[in-house]
């Protein structure tokens, strides 16, 4: 055939080609999950995130409080909860002239959450531990006592995030 590849298939009579693309295949995805792993170049940031959870009952309201470490539900470490301001619930109602009007609920609050960690940005995105933090995201948060599914309403990193 030619002086680099044989008749078998090999290179110079040694290294069969499916052999060699193969190995190529195999450097290349070890690459690529170093790389993702790795995340680049990321600097580590103080976070401050508001998560809101709604409906929520007197009981749930008075479990959570400011002060304590609050997790993910895979154990990551999220920060330290800083604020905790409830209001209640606005329902609506349809009215006996056929408007629709909203009341506050007696029984549900809505409550925010104010949490301060510390993350790595990497491009746009803010990251504690493996969670990406962005608005909207759904996270369930679990601390001392409770344990409540959130919605991210803001993200504040950096300098923003110190004051």
């Amino acid at each position: 055939m030619s002086r680099f590849l044989d008749e078998r298939g090999r290179f110079f009579g040694k290294v069969n080609v499916v052999d060699l693309v193969v190995l190529l295949v195999i450097i290349a995805v070890v690459v690529f999950a170093v790389v993702r792993t790795a995340g680049g170049s990321s600097t580590t940031v103080p976070v401050k995130i508001t998560y809101t959870v709604e409906e929520v009952r007197g009981a749930t309201v008075d479990a959570l409080e400011a002060g304590g470490t609050v997790r993910d539900d895979g154990g990551t470490v999220l920060g330290e909860v800083v604020r905790v301001s409830a209001r209640p619930t606005l329902e609506e109602y349809m009215t006996p002239a056929g408007e629709l009007k909203a009341f506050e609920s007696p029984v549900f609050s809505d409550v925010d959450i104010v949490v301060v960690g510390e993350g790595r940005l990497s491009a746009s995105t803010v990251r504690i531990g493996s969670v990406p933090m962005r608005v909207g995201k759904k996270v369930t948060l679990v601390g001392p006592g409770f344990e409540v599914q959130t919605v991210i309403m803001d993200v504040l990193w950096g300098e923003e995030a110190a004051e």
